[in-house]
């Protein structure tokens, strides 16, 4: 099971229940440098096809990225807000978010990618939606950490 799936599973709540939408159209802007210090998963790469994403219609999200140490656990931390809104603060457990996804724990360590489709609902209000993401692995120690905003 790799890294990715996690963060696509979470996009994909954050989809379904939070879509990342705004009136005046333009591309989702990722950031995975909010590093810490030594990430358990490093090369992250996440896109959003299309993007951005439009109301109504599928959302693919994919991740690629490597993981430097088997993940037997832990949790992801996600926070998402419509303008000052705050929408989605909820903690999750690594291994419960992979089941999700039909995948496993333990995470090995190698090469990662995964993507995850939803609709995103025709009917969600416009605006600019931001969204933080923090995972640690079993033993505490930093595995993601991503920002994100989408418009629509």
């Amino acid at each position: 099971m790799k890294v990715a799936c996690v963060f696509t599973a979470f996009c994909l709540v954050l989809v379904t229940a939070s879509p990342l939408v705004k009136e005046l159209a333009s591309p989702c802007e990722v950031d995975t440098s909010c590093d810490k210090g030594d990430y358990d998963v490093t090369d992250l790469k996440i896109t959003f096809s299309p993007d951005p994403p439009e109301k109504g219609k599928n959302v693919t999200i994919s991740a690629t990225g490597t993981v430097n140490k088997e993940i037997t656990g832990g949790k992801i931390k996600v926070e998402a807000k419509y303008g000052i809104i705050t929408v989605l603060n909820k903690a999750y457990e690594v291994c419960d978010l992979v089941k999700e996804i039909g995948k496993e724990c333990p995470i090995p360590k190698g090469p990662l990618s995964g993507s995850a489709t939803a609709e995103l609902p025709k009917d969600v209000p416009g605006g600019t939606y931001h969204v933080d993401i923090e995972g640690t692995d079993q033993d505490g120690k930093h595995m993601i950490c991503v920002t994100a905003e989408c418009h629509v």
